[in-house]
C-alpha cells in the first residue's frame, strides 16, 4: 500500500521562521523513506492547505496537523481548508486520515524535557511549560497542560509548572509560582517566531540564556517544536510509515519527458537546460553552484533579508545554479523555489486542474479574516493588481491579470493566502490603492 504524509502548519505571511520547522521535519521524514511522499502545506504560505494533496496518487494519505493546541485551526480550518470528513475520509479511492495535533501527543513531553536538559536543567531545577493559550478559546490550555502534566509524571525535575504568554496563570508570575532555586523555562511552540525569540525574552526582561533575579536562576530553553526528535513524534501520530508503494509525488509526466528529450524550459524566472551529466537550473544572473539542498535558504529571503512569503514573486534571488541528476532531484528543486507549480503544468495539460474563484475563497473565510467577502470590488481589483501582478503564476479564476509569462506557463487554480491578506488589511484600512503591499 502506498502512502503519502502531509504536516499542515501554520506559516506567516511575515516571518520566515513559522514555516521553517515544520518543512524541516518535513524533510527529515523524507531522508528515512518512511513514506512514498512526504509534504508541508500551510494557512498562510504555500503551498496552501487547500492544495495540500494536489498531485498526490496514493492509497492513504495521513494528515498531521503540526500545531500544540487542539482548538480553531485543527478543528475548524484545516478541515474546512481540507474538505475532511473527520478522522477519515475517502475520496477517489483514497482513504485520507487526520490526525490529532502533535500538541496532544503524550510522547512530546520527552521533547520538553530534552530541550530543558539542553538549557541545563538538573533533578533540583523548576520546569516552567510556556504555552501560548488565548481567553478566545478554554480548548487552547488542555494540550500544554496535558504535556506538563505528562513531564512531572516522569519524576525527573523538582517541580513542573505551566505558564503562559497570553492567559492565566502569566509567565510573568514563574518565579511566585516556583521554589527551586534555578527554573528552566521552556517555550512550548512550533517555531523560532517572533514570540520566541522577541517578545517573550522581552516581557519577562531576560539578559539572555540565563537570567540571575531576586537570588535566583532563569534559564530560557529552544522551542520545544523546532527539536529534531519532533519527527518521531509525528511518524508515531501518524502510524509509522509505509513500504515503497506504486504512487507518491510521482514526477510529472511532462518534466520527465523534458528530462529525457534535454529538452530545455524556463519555468517562471528559472532556465532550465541539460548536458550529458543531468540538467541544470540556473537562477537569474547565473553565479555559483549551489546544493540541491541549499535552495530552500537561498530563495526564500531577498538581496535585502527580507522574506519572501509569495514563492511566485518576480524578483528571484539568483546568482546561483543547481545541477540535478535526474527527473526526481530536478522536480525537487523546482517544488522547493515553485510549489506545484509542476503538478498544476500536468493538470491543466489533463484538464484535471481544479479551479476555485475568489467568491468562493473568501466566502469560507472565518475569525479575522471573516470580513474579507465584504471587500468592495475596487478593494479585490487593487489587491490582484498588486499581489498577482508581480507572480509569475496565472490566474485560471478570472483576475484577469495582464503581463508576459516567458517560458512554461504556470496555472494558478485558487486565489493564494498572500492575496487575502492583502484584501484584510485594505477591508481594515479602509483603502483601494493598486501599491504593492510588501510582506516582510
Amino acid at each position: 500500500m502506498s502512502r503519502a504524509l502531509v504536516l499542515l502548519g501554520h506559516g506567516s505571511h511575515l516571518d520566515a521562521n513559522s514555516s521553517a520547522a515544520v518543512r524541516a521535519h518535513a524533510e527529515r521524514i523524507r531522508a528515512m523513506g518512511a513514506f512514498d511522499a512526504v509534504r508541508a502545506a500551510f494557512w498562510k504560505e504555500e503551498p496552501s492547505l487547500a492544495r495540500a494533496f494536489d498531485g498526490l496518487a496514493v492509497d492513504e494519505i495521513v494528515a498531521v496537523p503540526v500545531f500544540i493546541s487542539s482548538g480553531y485551526f485543527t478543528e475548524t480550518v484545516i478541515p474546512r481548508e481540507l474538505g475532511l470528513d473527520g478522522p477519515l475520509t475517502e475520496r477517489g479511492g483514497t482513504v485520507i486520515r487526520y490526525t490529532p495535533p502533535i500538541g496532544a501527543a503524550p510522547v512530546l513531553a520527552s521533547v520538553i524535557e530534552q530541550r530543558a536538559i539542553e538549557a541545563g536543567a538538573e533533578s533540583g531545577d523548576a520546569i516552567a511549560v510556556l504555552g501560548h493559550g488565548t481567553p478566545r478559546n478554554p480548548n487552547s490550555e488542555r494540550n500544554v497542560y496535558l504535556q506538563a502534566e505528562s513531564l512531572a509524571a516522569r519524576g525527573r525535575f523538582a517541580e513542573v509548572v505551566t505558564v503562559f504568554l497570553d492567559q492565566e496563570p502569566h509567565m510573568a508570575t514563574v518565579l511566585e509560582r516556583t521554589t527551586a532555586e534555578r527554573v528552566i523555562v521552556v517555550p512550548l511552540f512550533i517555531a523560532d517566531g517572533w514570540h520566541v525569540g522577541e517578545s517573550i525574552p522581552a516581557d519577562l526582561a531576560l539578559e539572555g540564556p540565563e537570567t540571575r533575579r531576586e537570588g535566583r536562576v532563569l534559564r530560557y530553553a529552544k522551542a520545544a517544536g523546532t527539536h529534531p526528535a519532533v519527527a518521531d513524534v509525528i511518524l508515531e501520530l501518524a502510524g509509522g510509515g509505509g513500504g515503497a508503494g506504486e504512487g507518491g509525488a510521482a514526477v510529472p509526466a511532462w518534466l520527465s519527458a523534458a528530462f529525457a528529450a534535454r529538452a530545455p524550459f524556463v519555468l517562471g524566472e528559472l532556465a532550465v537546460t541539460f548536458d550529458d551529466a543531468g540538467a541544470v537550473v540556473r537562477a537569474p544572473g547565473g553565479g555559483r553552484e549551489i546544493d540541491p539542498a541549499a535552495v530552500r535558504a537561498t530563495v526564500r529571503v531577498d538581496a535585502a533579508g527580507r522574506y519572501r512569503p509569495l514563492s511566485g514573486e518576480f524578483g528571484l534571488p539568483g546568482g546561483w545554479w543547481v545541477r540535478c541528476v535526474d527527473p526526481r532531484e530536478l522536480g525537487e528543486v523546482l517544488e522547493t523555489v515553485y510549489p506545484l507549480a509542476a503538478v498544476h503544468v500536468a493538470q491543466e495539460a489533463a484538464g484535471t486542474l481544479r479551479v476555485v474563484e475568489l467568491e468562493a475563497v473568501l466566502g469560507r473565510q472565518s475569525g479575522r479574516y471573516g470580513g474579507v467577502a465584504g471587500a468592495t470590488p475596487e478593494q479585490r481589483d487593487a489587491a490582484i493588481s498588486a499581489v498577482c501582478g508581480r507572480c509569475v503564476r496565472v490566474p485560471r479564476w478570472g483576475a484577469g491579470v495582464s503581463g508576459v509569462r516567458e517560458g512554461v506557463v504556470i496555472p494558478c487554480p485558487e486565489p493564494c493566502g498572500i492575496l487575502v491578506e492583502d484584501i484584510r488589511e485594505r477591508v481594515a484600512e479602509g483603502r483601494t490603492g493598486k501599491g504593492a503591499v510588501r510582506e516582510g
